[in-house]
């Protein structure tokens, strides 16, 4: 039994508003001609290649939106970790917009990495965007485009603009599972991947789900003592969870 980690990554339309100026606007809510919605969406699963994605979008030659509501609701239900870049904000709550819209219940309950949070947490890099981060540490960059007119063009339907598109977003489910790989020791709230390893016989790192844990000395708390592990499969540092000592009451001088 192994933990089913996803990888994914939703680009979406902007909202199409009426407004008098460019700066400094508060668009209110009659102003807005059409809500923003999801464009597309890649994915794939962790024990794949990274040749290997699911790629769905809005347009007919991708299955259409509902279509791609349904294979991101499958995929979601199929998983044990989402591993996104600031999807716990973004990504996620905005397919389950797609979802409630369409009467569709919640998908089956999963675990997220957000490294976007964990970037952020741990890290003071110039900018905590994914292109950024994964340059500096020479994971490779975003597929460049011309921005905003990028997305116009899907809107509009044509087929080169789309092409780029789909490069666009596949890229970021590639960049994601090697900025994982890094990142993965610094994730303070990791999901526990000790419960996804059948041979429960030996230590096992809660990070990764590697056993090559060494011994590195004692860690102490208020009244309780335990051994400090250190994984060399990822870098993980933690502790055991038996007592190597009884508590202590304190002693006031």
């Amino acid at each position: 039994m192994t933990a089913k980690i996803l990888y994914i990554d939703i680009e979406t339309t902007p909202n199409v508003v009426f407004t008098w100026g460019l700066f400094k606007q508060n668009i209110a809510l009659n102003q807005i001609v059409t809500p923003g919605g999801t464009l597309c969406f890649a994915a794939r699963w962790g024990h794949e290649k990274l040749s290997d994605y699911h790629f769905y979008s809005i347009r007919d030659e991708d299955g259409g939106e509902d279509v791609m509501v349904q294979a991101a609701w499958d995929l979601l239900d199929e998983a044990d970790i989402i591993v996104h870049f600031n999807g716990t904000s973004f990504d996620l709550p905005t397919l389950n917009k797609e979802f409630v819209l369409r009467g569709m219940t919640p998908p089956s309950p999963y675990k997220q990495v957000d490294l976007y949070r964990v970037v952020r947490s741990n890290f003071r890099f110039v900018s905590n965007k994914l292109d950024f981060v994964s340059q500096q540490l020479g994971l490779g960059s975003k597929i460049s485009h011309k921005g905003m007119d990028l997305w116009r063009d899907c809107m509009a339907g044509l087929p080169a603009a789309w092409k780029v598109m789909k490069r666009y977003n596949i890229q970021d489910v590639k960049l994601l599972p090697k900025l994982y790989k890094v990142l993965v020791p610094w994730v303070k709230t990791h999901p526990n991947m000790a419960l996804y390893v059948e041979d429960a016989s030996k230590p096992t790192c809660r990070n990764c789900g590697g056993t090559h844990l060494h011994k590195r000395g004692i860690e102490r708390t208020n009244v309780v003592t335990y051994q400090r592990f250190k994984c060399t499969d990822c870098g993980w540092n933690g502790r055991g969870r038996k007592r190597l000592e009884k508590p202590q009451d304190g002693v006031l001088a």
